[in-house]
């Protein structure tokens, strides 16, 4: 298989609405307490993705998670207060440094805690971790919340009418395959006609990696192709023409901030497949 990349494209949510360049107040006191539109730890709410990109409280307010819904909190934290001093004095470039810094650490810890809430490791199932401000933003407060989605660009939230948590101690999530539709890409299950199939994770390291473009396109692209030929059961070396790797992961310097450099692979296929490609080795592909 040549390394030839296609590369999906993902819109990750995180930090949205929430303008961390408006912390202002210099020599304030800092409120330790979240503010009255935090949302609940466990709450639910009725948003889509373009609605998760407010700063809370969302649009609506929350929902009854018995009831049909899209998006469960499940942390409310705050950045660190010597972090929020240092943006107070902030100057020049030190400003545009902090903010970076601010996110970085707010995703960060939405990262953390999502696979212990959910059970299980996020990248190989059908969910998007959002994190997003609280108002006002100033006072460094932020919410983590899971969304289940269509896709892997996370741009279709799907309407669950139960908890998430847990959820990925089971396969009923895990992503097997994805097809085409229009411009977009959907899951669907690998018995379906699909145009590529899930191969695993791969994990660029070290951790905390400063970010270079052209070096994370080529460690990505180099990672998913050892996993998709692992995944067909063919050597390092071997080659296949007719599948290609893909991969949806921090592909942007705004995307790597705080981000585990994890990216989710895929072999990808120019003809639609009707079943799984896992173990095909050289045969032929299972075509629809």
């Amino acid at each position: 298989m040549k390394q030839r990349v296609v590369l999906i494209t993902v819109v990750v949510v995180l930090l949205a609405g929430g303008a961390w360049w408006i912390f202002r107040d210099r020599g304030r006191d800092i409120p330790t307490t979240p503010p009255a539109g935090a949302p609940a730890v466990g709450s639910c709410w009725g948003v889509d993705a373009a609605g998760a990109q407010a700063a809370f409280p969302w649009a609506g307010g929350a929902v009854d998670c018995a009831a049909e819904h899209t998006v469960e909190v499940f942390h409310v934290d705050q950045v660190s207060e010597d972090l929020l001093h240092r943006y107070d004095k902030a100057r020049g470039e030190e400003v545009k440094l902090t903010e970076n810094l601010l996110y970085a650490q707010a995703r960060r810890a939405c990262l953390v805690q999502g696979p212990i809430f959910l059970g299980g490791g996020w990248h190989e199932n059908r969910v998007q971790i959002v994190a997003s401000w609280i108002k006002p933003a100033g006072d460094g407060f932020f919410a983590c919340a899971v969304a289940e989605v269509s896709g892997p660009t996370a741009d279709g939230y799907v309407g669950r009418k139960s908890s998430l948590k847990g959820a990925l101690k089971g396969a009923d999530l895990a992503i097997a395959c994805v097809r085409r539709t229009g411009e977009q890409l959907r899951y669907v299950a690998c018995s379906e006609a699909h145009d590529g199939e899930y191969s695993g994770v791969y994990t660029i390291t070290p951790a905390e990696a400063p970010f270079d473009e052209t070096a994370v396109r080529s460690a990505s692209a180099k990672g998913c192709t050892t996993l998709g030929l692992h995944y067909l059961g063919l050597p390092e070396d071997g080659t296949r023409e007719d599948l290609a790797p893909g991969s949806v992961g921090p592909k942007t310097a705004s995307e790597w901030l705080g981000s585990d450099q994890a990216f989710t692979c895929y072999l990808m296929s120019g003809k639609p497949l009707k079943a799984t490609v896992k173990g095909l080795g050289l045969a032929p592909l299972p075509l629809a």
